[in-house]
């Protein structure tokens, strides 16, 4: 069996914060450090618990921030990784496709406009609004793949049951305001999760894809009940999203013949769209 794991951070038991990776400070380390340890022994609970279950195949997504935040090597060796700046990725969950046969979603957060510790990001795909987890558990279901696990806090673990009724959650802590939470202590967190991949896996058959009928609407948004500006529409779910997503970043870089460094310019690796519009303040300036 191939497990797709996608993971994020702010949904880790501890985390109340966002991670600041300008702060170059010594402070500023070891607190990132210690936010990825938090992440590493998440997924690694999440690993256990699948070889448990006899997993033989685990991909992991390290879909936060730089695409290096989970500790390499502190990996379960049993499991490949995905890693690399997420602005020159092929695509938000690459290596995702039909040879999956399941997905774990670890450490997420909720949408944006709701009350999640840290919540951002919200999508809204022919009028349905869901965040991270909800799109990664879409991009799932295009290819028939259910997603069967879920861990945050008990914001986003509500929001992805609101999807998929039948999917095992995690709540390793309790929103008490954006900066705010009653965690679990590491040790009963990763307890928790080893355990909820294991009870998922047992499930596996009695928890659907999640998948969305087309024509396709798909836009970002700041928060449910907002209407997106410029939604991209098709019917292909997959190319919708892809052609969202490379507005802002370097995505299509995987169709080019040969790959640049530094794609349109010399310099730090920026998002696209922060790059045009310091590229266009140099030009007014």
């Amino acid at each position: 069996m191939k497990l797709y794991m996608h993971t994020d951070i702010e949904g880790v038991a501890g985390m109340v914060h966002f991670e600041d990776r300008e702060d170059m400070s010594t402070e500023g380390h070891f607190r990132r450090l210690r936010l990825h340890r938090l992440l590493t022994g998440e997924v690694n609970a999440a690993i256990e618990g699948a070889l448990a279950m006899g997993v033989d195949e685990i991909l992991v997504n390290d879909s936060h921030g730089s695409g290096y935040s989970i500790i390499f090597e502190e990996l379960n060796p049993a499991a490949q990784i995905i890693h690399g700046p997420l602005t020159r990725q092929p695509f938000w969950t690459p290596c995702l496709d039909e040879s999956a046969d399941v997905m774990f979603c670890i450490a997420q957060h909720a949408m944006a406009g709701t009350n999640g510790v840290l919540a951002h990001s919200c999508w809204c795909v022919n009028g349905m609004y869901f965040g991270e987890a909800g799109m990664a558990m879409a991009l799932a279901g295009y290819y028939d793949v259910p997603a069967v696990l879920v861990t945050g806090d008990n914001v986003v673990t509500a929001q992805c049951t609101d999807l998929v009724a039948e999917i095992e959650t995690v709540a390793v802590k309790h929103a008490l305001s954006p900066y705010n939470a009653r965690s679990w202590t590491p040790t009963r967190a990763q307890e928790m999760i080893r355990e909820g991949a294991k009870q998922a896996l047992a499930r596996i058959d009695e928890i659907p894809p999640f998948k969305i009928e087309g024509p396709y609407s798909v836009g970002l948004v700041p928060a449910p009940g907002e209407i997106p500006t410029d939604p991209v529409e098709g019917e292909d779910f997959r190319e919708c999203v892809y052609q969202l997503l490379i507005r802002n970043y370097d995505y299509e870089l995987q169709q080019l013949d040969s790959w640049p460094l530094e794609p349109g310019r010399r310099g730090p690796v920026l998002p696209k769209g922060l790059r045009a519009r310091e590229e266009a303040a140099g030009e007014k300036n």
